[in-house]
C-alpha cells in the first residue's frame, strides 16, 4: 500500500470479517504489504472478534450478516419492512412505527454488527449528534435513536421516498434554469449545515435525493466532519489522519491529500455537482483500477475543461450520447454548448478551484452567484469589465435601454424617413413578384408534368403514378436548382407521395434533398427544416433505420421547443414519431410516455377530434397490443376509428391499417368470429387501394395469414404468408428483418402442420438474419429460438433444444420481463423438451404458464394442446 494512505488495524479487521476464513490471511496480508506487525495485530483482532461474535436472536446462529433476516424484527417503536439500501457500514431499512400512537414511515440506518468498533461506534454517535443539530426543510431530519438488543446503535430518520438529483433532472428532462433553481436550494441546506459548524464531505447525486414535489433533501451525514472542537476531539475518525472516508469521484483535492477539511471542501464537491447537472458529464473520468496515486495526480494538478468544452468534445466523440444529454435538457447541443459558455463556465471553474481560498467563501456566496446568472445580473466569478456590466445592464434593463434607443433613433428617423417608405415599397413589389414567381412556377411544373399522361405525350404508354414521380423528381433537379424555395418545396412533397406509396429509397433521396435546400435557405433553425425532418425520420423507420430517425426526431423536436415553447402543439407530430421508433426498439415504457405526451398537446390544444389525434390513438393502442395488453388497446382503436371513418370514409387506406390493427387485437382476446371478417375486409382494402406489394399490403397479409394458421386453415395461411415473404425478398432483398419475420411465420405455419424439419428451416434461416439486422437482445430473436426450440425437440434434438429455449426466455425476460406470454411461452416449451430428463422441472415449468398459453393462444392452439398433453405425461408417470 502507498505510505500516505496506510490503513489502521482496526480498519483492515472490520473489512476481513465479513470474508471466509481462508479468504481473510490473502486479503490481510495484501493489505499490509511487507508490514508484518500490522499483520499479526489484524489476525488478533479477528480472533478476539470471532470468540465474542453475536447477532440479535431474529438474525439466527450464523456469524455473517444476513439483513434479509432482520425484516419483521422490531427496534423500540418501529418494526421492519423491507431493506432500502446498504453500503460499507451498514444497511438501511424501511420501517414502520407500531406504538399505536401515530402512523409513520421511517428509514433506520444500522451498522453492520462485525463492523463495531470503536472508531464506527464514534462515527455513528457523531452523525446522531449531527443530525440532532440540523433543522432544515431540504435536510432529512433525525427523529430518534437507540441500541439495539446486542448494543447494535441504530438511527431513526425521516424517510424520503425519491431519486437522485441527476437521475430526477434528466428524468424530468429540466432545463439548465431549472437545474440552477434546484442546485440553489441544495446550495441553502449545505449552508444551514455549515453555520452549524457541519461538513458534509459527501455530496454526490446519490446523497442528494428529489422527492415526488421537486424538493430536495441531503442525505447522509456518515462521513461528515464536525468543525466544532469539542466534538470534533470526541470523533476519531476525523482525527485521525491515516484513514480517509471519501467517494473518490466527488472528492475536494485537500480531501484526497489528507489535509484539513474546511467548508471550502463541500464549495469544491458542490461545483463537481453543479458541473455534471449542467453539463453531463464529471470534470475527471478516473481511470480503471485507479489507485490513490491515480486519483491525487488528477484531481490535485489536472485543471478540468470547461463545461462548454466538455459539452463541445462529447459532442465530438460520441454524438449521440451528447444528443441524449442535450435533450434531457430541453435543448441542442450548440444551444446547450452558448448556455454553459461564459459566466456558468467561470461561476463552476471558481467552485473548483485547487485553492480553497480562491473558491466561494460560502455556499450561500455560490447560490447567489448562480442567481445573478438568473437574474442576467454581474456575476462574481467573471471578470470585471466596464463592458460586461453594461452588457449586464442593458439585458436587465432591457425596456429602459430600448426606449432610450427608440428615443434618439426616433430623433435620427425622420430625416430620412421619405427614403426608408420608398425603399419599403420598392421591397414589397419585389416580394409581391417572387410570390407570383414561385406560384407560377409551381403551377407551371404540375401543368408540364401533368401533359406526360397525354397520349400525344406518352406515345401510348400508360404512365403510372410511380412514372409521373420519376418525371418530377428530374425535372425538379434539372429545371428549378435556381429557385430554391420552389425546389425544396416539391421535393418536400414528392418525397412523400414516394413514401405513401412504399418506395422508400426514392423518398428518403427526396427527403433528404429537401431537408439540404431548407438548411441553406434558412440556417440551422425553422419551422420547414424541422417538418423535413419529420417526414424524413417517418422514411427512415419504414426502411429501420432507427438511429438515423432517432437523432432526426431529436434534432426536430428540439428546434420546435426552442421556436415554440415547451407546451406547443407542433411538438405532438414529432413525440408521436418518437413513440413510434420506441415502439420498434421493443421499448414499450418509453412509446407510451410519448404517445401520451401527444395527446395530451392535441387535448390541449383543442384537437380532440382530429385526424393527428387519430393516429397517436392506433399507435398507443399498437404499442399495448404488443404487450398483449389487447383488452385495454381495443377501446383506442374503436376511438381512433370513430375519428377516421367520419373523416375518411371507408375506403381509405389508414382506415383499412386501423382495421387490421382492431382484428389481431380482437383475436388476441378470443373474438375469432369479430376479428376474421375485419381482418379480410383490411387486406381487400389494402390491394384495391394500395396494390399488392405495398408494405401496408403485406402487413395485412401476414396479419391474416398468421389468424389462418391459429385457426387451422394452413391451406390458405401458406398462400398468404408466401406472397408476403416472396414481396419482401423483392423490395428489400433477402437479409432484412421482414423478411426473417415472414420465415419465422412459416416455420410456426410447417410446425403446426407437422413437418418439423423444415420448420426448423424456416426458424434457422429467421435466426440468421436476425443475427445481422438486429441487436441481440430484441425480442423477436427470442420468438424465433423458441420456434427452433420446439422443433429440435419434435425432431429428437432434446439436448440442443434445450439450450436454445433457456437462452430465448432469457432474452425475452430481459426485454418483456419475467410475466409475459413469450417468456411463459418458452418456459412451456422448455417444460414439454424437459419431461424425460428432468420430470420435477418439467411439471413446474408446465404448470407455471399453461394458464397464460391457453389465454393468449386460445384452448385449441397447438401449444396449449402440447402443454395439457405433457401435464398429462407427468402425471401418467
Amino acid at each position: 500500500m502507498e505510505s500516505n494512505f496506510k490503513l489502521s488495524a482496526d480498519t483492515i479487521a472490520a473489512r476481513a470479517r465479513n470474508l471466509g476464513p481462508r479468504e481473510r490471511k490473502p486479503f490481510v496480508e495484501q493489505l499490509c504489504g511487507a508490514d508484518f506487525t500490522l499483520v499479526s495485530q489484524v489476525m488478533a483482532l479477528l480472533e478476539q472478534s470471532d470468540s465474542e461474535a453475536h447477532q440479535w436472536q431474529h438474525a439466527g446462529d450464523s456469524d455473517e450478516w444476513q439483513p434479509a433476516s432482520l425484516i419483521g424484527a422490531r427496534l423500540g417503536a418501529y418494526q421492519l419492512l423491507t431493506l432500502i439500501g446498504s453500503g460499507g457500514m451498514g444497511e438501511v431499512y424501511l420501517a414502520q412505527r407500531i406504538d399505536k400512537e401515530f402512523e409513520q414511515q421511517v428509514a433506520i440506518k444500522l451498522v453492520r454488527g462485525s463492523l463495531l468498533t470503536d472508531d464506527v461506534r464514534a462515527r455513528l454517535r457523531t452523525e446522531r449528534q449531527i443530525l440532532a443539530s440540523l433543522r432544515h426543510p431540504n435536510i432529512a431530519t433525525l427523529l430518534d435513536g437507540g441500541t439495539a438488543p446486542d448494543g447494535t446503535p441504530y438511527l431513526v430518520m425521516e424517510y424520503i421516498e425519491g431519486i437522485p438529483i441527476d437521475a430526477y433532472c434528466d428524468r424530468h428532462e429540466l432545463s439548465i434554469e431549472q437545474r440552477l433553481h434546484l442546485f440553489c436550494k441544495v446550495c441553502a441546506a449545505v449552508q444551514c449545515a455549515h453555520q452549524s459548524l457541519i461538513v458534509h464531505r459527501d455530496l454526490k447525486p446519490n446523497n442528494i435525493l428529489v422527492t415526488a414535489a421537486g424538493e430536495p433533501k441531503l442525505l447522509d451525514f456518515g462521513i461528515a466532519k464536525l468543525l466544532d472542537t469539542q466534538l470534533a476531539l470526541h470523533d476519531p475518525a476525523v482525527t485521525r489522519h491515516d484513514f480517509r472516508v471519501m467517494t473518490p469521484a466527488h472528492a475536494s483535492p485537500e480531501q484526497i491529500r489528507g489535509e484539513p477539511i474546511t467548508t471550502a471542501s463541500d464549495i469544491y464537491v458542490l461545483g463537481v455537482l453543479l458541473y455534471e447537472l449542467l453539463s453531463g458529464k464529471r470534470p475527471f473520468t478516473l481511470p480503471l483500477n485507479y489507485r490513490l496515486t491515480d486519483i491525487e495526480k488528477l484531481v490535485c494538478n489536472e485543471t478540468p475543461p470547461a463545461p462548454s468544452v466538455m459539452v463541445e468534445r462529447c459532442a465530438r466523440e460520441t454524438p449521440g450520447l451528447m444528443y441524449d444529454l442535450a435533450y434531457s435538457r430541453g435543448t441542442q447541443v450548440k444551444r446547450l454548448q452558448r448556455t454553459l459558455r461564459g459566466d456558468l463556465d467561470c461561476i463552476v471553474l471558481m467552485a473548483l478551484r485547487k485553492e480553497p481560498a480562491r473558491r466561494y467563501a460560502s455556499a450561500a456566496q455560490f447560490a447567489e452567484d448562480v442567481q445573478h446568472w438568473l437574474n442576467e445580473r454581474p456575476v462574481l466569478a467573471s471578470k470585471d469589465s466596464w463592458l460586461y456590466r453594461s452588457s449586464k445592464f442593458a439585458r436587465r434593463h432591457m425596456l429602459v435601454v430600448v426606449a432610450g434607443i427608440f428615443i434618439v433613433a426616433l430623433l435620427s428617423a425622420f430625416s430620412i424617413v421619405t427614403y426608408r417608405q420608398s425603399q419599403k415599397l420598392a421591397r414589397e413589389r419585389d416580394s409581391v413578384a417572387s410570390e407570383r414567381n414561385r406560384a407560377e412556377q409551381v403551377s407551371s411544373f404540375l401543368v408540364d408534368l401533368f401533359e406526360q399522361s397525354d397520349p400525344s405525350q406518352a406515345r401510348g404508354n400508360d404512365l403510372k403514378a410511380r412514372d409521373l414521380l420519376d418525371v418530377g423528381a428530374r425535372r425538379i433537379d434539372n429545371n428549378l436548382q435556381s429557385q430554391p424555395a420552389t425546389r425544396a418545396t416539391l421535393l418536400n412533397t414528392i418525397g412523400k407521395v414516394y413514401g405513401s406509396l412504399g418506395l422508400y429509397k426514392e423518398a428518403a433521396d427526396s427527403l433528404e434533398k429537401s431537408l439540404r435546400a431548407r438548411e441553406q435557405l434558412y440556417g440551422e433553425q425553422h419551422d420547414d427544416i424541422a417538418t423535413a425532418l419529420t417526414a424524413l425520420s417517418d422514411v427512415h423507420l419504414a426502411q429501420g433505420k432507427l438511429d438515423a430517425a432517432d437523432n432526426e426526431l431529436k434534432r426536430a423536436f428540439a428546434m420546435q421547443r426552442a421556436l415554440h415553447g415547451e407546451l406547443a402543439v407542433e411538438q405532438a407530430p414529432i413525440l408521436r414519431m418518437m413513440g413510434r421508433v420506441a415502439l420498434e426498439r421493443g421499448d414499450y415504457a418509453l412509446a407510451e410516455r410519448r404517445l401520451h405526451d401527444a395527446l395530451s398537446l392535441y387535448d390541449q390544444h383543442g384537437k380532440s377530434d382530429s385526424l393527428d389525434k387519430a393516429a397517436v390513438l392506433s399507435d398507443l393502442g399498437k404499442a399495448l397490443a404488443d404487450q398483449y395488453r389487447e383488452a385495454e388497446a381495443v377501446p383506442l382503436y374503436h376511438a381512433a376509428l370513430a375519428i377516421e371513418v367520419g373523416a375518411l370514409g371507408n375506403d381509405d387506406p389508414r382506415v383499412a391499417e386501423l382495421k387490421d390493427r382492431l382484428a389481431d387485437a380482437l383475436e388476441g382476446q378470443g373474438k375469432y368470429d369479430q376479428a376474421a371478417p375485419i381482418f379480410r375486409e383490411a387486406v381487400d382494402t389494402k390491394r384495391r387501394v394500395l396494390g399488392s406489394t405495398h408494405p401496408q399490403t403485406i402487413d395485412a397479409l401476414e396479419n391474416f395469414g398468421n389468424f389462418l394458421r391459429r385457426k387451422g386453415d394452413y391451406a390458405q395461411a401458406q398462400a398468404l404468408l408466401t406472397e408476403a415473404l416472396q414481396t419482401n425478398r423483392k423490395l428489400y432483398g433477402e437479409q432484412h428483418t421482414y423478411v426473417g419475420y415472414d420465415r419465422v411465420n412459416l416455420g410456426l405455419l410447417n410446425y403446426d402442420r407437422g413437418d418439423y424439419a423444415r420448420a426448423e428451416t424456416e426458424f434457422r434461416a429467421a435466426l440468421s438474419i436476425y443475427e445481422h439486422s438486429l441487436e441481440p437482445d430484441n425480442v423477436l430473436i427470442a420468438g424465433a429460438k423458441i420456434g427452433l426450440g420446439r422443433s429440435l425437440t419434435r425432431l429428437g434434438q432434446t439436448p440442443q433444444a434445450i439450450v436454445v429455449l433457456r437462452e430465448a426466455i432469457a432474452i425475452a425476460s430481459d426485454g418483456l420481463g419475467t410475466d409475459n406470454p413469450v417468456t411463459d411461452t418458452g418456459r412451456a416449451a422448455l417444460g414439454i423438451a424437459l419431461i424425460d430428463s428432468d420430470k420435477q422441472q418439467a411439471q413446474a415449468l408446465l404448470q407455471h404458464s399453461q394458464a397464460s398459453v391457453e389465454q393468449t393462444y386460445g384452448k385449441q392452439a397447438v401449444i396449449s394442446r402440447e402443454v395439457r398433453s405433457g401435464l398429462q405425461r407427468l402425471q401418467a408417470n
